[in-house]
Parts: structure tokens; C-alpha cells; sequence
């Protein structure tokens, strides 16, 4: 036997190998420049403005090429373009009518309910007409107007309601006036 001892070195002593790494400064983070930091946000508000400007800016109107005339119609074009005009109204007029046949009783929130319902339909039947006219350029000039009148008197009466008016409310008064005369003409020009 060998009186030399062999020494396995202890893999927890530190002295007995050398680092994995080299030992010395770490690495220093460089820190961004500000500029750097100013000019992403000078970006991003520049992107902001003109998503807003595309937003807000109206649609040209291309229906009709410039200096041309609006194209006419032919009798049967204007025929059905009217009768599906009369039919969105009375579909409108139909929900119209069958809101405010309803009633609330004495309970509050019914009452509300009630009255948002025929809010509803006030709203929802403008936008309708307007969605309905606006495909159908071959309506009748008359019809068309008086369809639109209607619509516009149906948000105005929304916005009254909306507003807290009642019905012994003069401005609310000549909006009903009003919604009375326009579907007068539409149903005068719809038989």
C-alpha cells in the first residue's frame, strides 16, 4: 500500500476550483436615452391625431360623378322603390302604434319600461327609415322627403322625451304636429 493519500477535492470548497465564471465587474445595463422614450411618444400621438382625423372626417359623396346629373328612373323602378319605402314605414308605424297602446298601471318601473319601449321604437324606427331610403334612391322625390322629415321628427321626438318633456310641452307639441303632418303625406303617397 501507498502512504500517499489522494485527495478528492471537495466540490462545496471554493478554494479548490477555480470560479465557472470569471470574476470581475458584471455587465452594466445601459439605460435607454430619453430621446429615444420622446420620440415613441411623439409617434404614438402623431398615429392618435390621425386616427382621429380619419374619424371625424366626412365620406365623400360618390354616388354621382361630378358635374353629372343624378340618374333617373323608370316608372317600374319608382314603383317598387315605393312600395318597399310604404312597407318600411308601416312596419315602423305598426311598432309605433303597438308601443303606445301599452301602459304601465301604477307600478313606477312598468311605467318606465313603457316609456322606453316607445323611445325605442322612436329611435330605432328613424335609423330604419333612413337605412331603408338611403338604399332605394329610385323613391319618389316626395315620398323620399317626407320619409326623411319623418325620421328626423322621430329623433327629435326621442331627444324631447329623453329631455323630460310631456306631452303639454309646446316644443314637444310641434314635434308632434310635425310627425302628425309627415305621416299624413306618407300615407297620402303610400295608398
Amino acid at each position: 500500500m501507498s502512504d500517499t493519500i489522494h485527495h478528492v477535492s471537495n466540490p462545496l470548497d471554493a478554494s479548490a476550483a477555480p470560479p465557472p465564471w470569471l470574476p470581475g465587474v458584471p455587465p452594466a445595463h445601459k439605460r435607454p436615452s430619453q430621446w429615444l422614450a420622446l420620440v415613441s411618444l411623439a409617434l404614438a400621438l402623431l398615429a392618435i391625431g390621425v386616427a382621429l382625423g380619419a374619424w371625424f372626417r366626412p365620406l365623400p359623396d360618390n354616388r354621382f360623378p361630378p358635374g353629372s346629373p343624378p340618374p333617373s328612373y323608370a316608372g317600374q323602378d319608382v314603383s317598387e322603390a315605393n312600395t318597399k319605402i310604404c312597407a318600411a314605414y308601416e312596419k315602423v308605424h305598426r311598432a309605433l302604434v303597438l308601443s303606445s297602446t301599452r301602459n304601465g298601471g301604477s307600478d313606477p318601473t312598468t311605467v318606465l319600461g313603457v316609456a322606453t319601449s316607445g323611445r325605442q321604437v322612436l329611435d330605432a324606427g328613424s335609423r330604419y327609415l333612413i337605412t331603408e331610403i338611403s338604399e332605394e334612391p329610385a323613391t319618389s322625390p316626395e315620398l323620399a322627403a317626407a320619409i326623411r322629415n319623418l325620421a328626423n321628427v322621430y329623433q327629435e321626438l326621442t331627444i324631447n322625451y329623453l329631455d323630460g318633456l310631456t306631452n303639454s310641452d309646446a316644443e314637444l307639441q310641434k314635434s308632434l304636429q310635425a310627425a302628425d303632418d309627415a305621416t299624413s303625406t306618407i300615407e297620402r303617397l303610400c295608398k
